[in-house]
């Protein structure tokens, strides 16, 4: 089968409108069955537009100092849209009934930062459309309150929505897991065509027409535990993973560069969630991984192993290290105020001097405030101060602000409040070492002036439902 985002133009519109037709197609029998209740549609999306003074396309190219741009704001990111159902194979009709449901949602966004829309791109070669989730999960199954899925989950439970960043225990993948009470395990799989797990099997020999290329799996093993010690939702959580690739390569060819050695990493980490009462709470965290488990970069997950390998090919001495303080205060129904600060410091597994940095360190505060001027105008106005330092480089800092009177058709007050429609204006002031080392997507492609200053105008709504 042709993948829907690598198809040509007219075949994607094509499998595009198949897909819309279904239902429209479908025995009458078959429509009947699947009522109002067995359906529970869900979304997420935001789409907007973007100016620069010099007119390049600027949606989507984070000011932020990362490559994963989870160190700072977010009002400045590009279109995305996440739609999403979940089939109920079979409804309970009281908490303790067994349970079936099928969940499946899709992304769809730019790769270059364009409009999403093909309206206004003009070209649907430029819009990706992928599955993001796809499983199915069973509640009070063989006893009650256990919880079961299998298949690409999510796998994620705590973010800073004004960063777009998942931290703690961020494991998106494939795999199957259970859930009993305060206990949540999962095995989960990685794969990828990187190096790290593809090894070209003819590697110093002769090239043959056809490279033999043998891809290897990261298996993660992970453990949650949440203990409940005081009022409302405020609870203790354990997290501990255990990560594992194989060896790669064929064991009878033991050409040199042909096989990549076996490897591991163990992270630890403990989160304490703090329920303060009217909508307001802190949460903490600390997360240590090393080894392949070292991921922490910019807010990188674990098993986005950072820097090069020793000279044996392993990461002995790799560890990444990430903390966490994310909360809400909300004054009355005048003002709320979402704040956070991150620390995130990586090290790879050589000494050696490599083209990529080995050891990163960066750092973030930052806040953004809601103010009701009415039940339907809100001003949202964000600073952020932000810093990263690579290997034996100067470190590069960024202070962001925002400003960004906000339309809420519901009406009501609060932070969470959806959809939004803003009217967006940041100001990003970078030093030297930021703009000479090029440390922001929107750096890279689009610079500053002498001034070391960069801006974004922009109009933006967002949704989730």
């Amino acid at each position: 089968m042709i993948p829907i985002s690598n198809a040509s133009a007219p075949l994607r519109a094509a499998t595009i409108a198949a897909i819309a037709l279904l239902p429209a197609i479908a025995p009458r029998s078959a429509a009947a069955d699947i009522t109002a209740d067995k359906v529970d549609f869900m979304g997420y999306g935001r789409m907007g537009i973007g100016w620069t003074g010099s007119g390049q396309i600027v949606a989507g190219k984070y000011m932020n100092l990362g490559d994963h741009k989870a160190i700072g704001g977010r009002l400045e990111e590009g279109d995305y849209l996440q739609p999403g159902l979940r089939y109920h194979l079979k409804k309970a009709e009281k908490p303790t009934d067994t349970s079936v449901d099928l969940v499946a949602d899709f992304e769809i966004f730019s790769l270059n930062g364009a409009i999403i829309s093909d309206l206004a791109n003009g070209d649907i070669n430029d819009i990706k459309i992928m599955p993001l989730q796809a499983y199915v999960e069973a509640k009070n199954v063989l006893t009650d309150g256990l919880k079961l899925w299998i298949g690409s989950n999510l796998y994620r439970k705590n973010d800073i929505h004004i960063c777009d960043y998942f931290y703690f225990n961020s494991l998106p993948g494939q795999g199957v897991g259970a859930m009993y009470k305060g206990l949540d395990v999962a095995v989960l799989t990685q794969t990828g065509g990187s190096s790290f797990f593809a090894t070209d099997l003819n590697a110093g020999q002769i090239p043959p027409g056809t490279p033999a290329i043998v891809q290897r799996e990261r298996t993660m093993f992970i453990a949650q535990y949440s203990v409940p010690v005081g009022p409302g939702t405020t609870y203790v959580q354990g997290l501990g993973e255990f990560h594992l690739v194989p060896r790669s390569g064929d064991v009878n060819r033991q050409t040199e560069g042909s096989l990549n050695p076996p490897d591991y990493g163990a992270v630890g980490g403990v989160k304490v969630h703090l329920d303060l009462g009217n909508g307001d709470f802190s949460d903490a965290s600390i997360r240590y991984g090393n080894r392949i488990a070292n991921g922490a970069e910019s807010g990188g997950s674990t098993y986005q192993t950072f820097g090069a390998p020793g000279v044996d090919g392993k990461y002995a001495g790799a560890y990444g290290l990430e903390v966490v303080e994310h909360f809400m205060w909300n004054v009355q129904d005048l003002v709320s105020v979402n704040g956070y600060g991150t620390l995130h410091f990586s090290r790879g597994g050589t000494d050696s001097a490599v083209t990529t940095p080995n050891n990163r360190l960066d750092y973030s505060v930052g806040a953004r405030a809601t103010s009701y001027f009415s039940d339907q105008f809100h001003l949202i106005t964000e600073a952020t101060f932000q810093a990263r330092k690579d290997e034996d480089l100067a470190t590069g800092t960024a202070v962001k602000l925002s400003v960004a009177p906000t339309v809420v058709p519901t009406g009501e007050r609060s932070a969470w409040a959806r959809p939004e429609m803003r009217l967006i204006y940041t100001l990003a002031v970078y030093n030297d070492a930021a703009v000479d080392q090029k440390m922001s997507p929107y750096l890279q492609a689009i610079g500053v002036g002498s001034s070391k200053t960069a801006h974004f105008l922009g109009a933006r709504t967002e949704w989730w439902f």
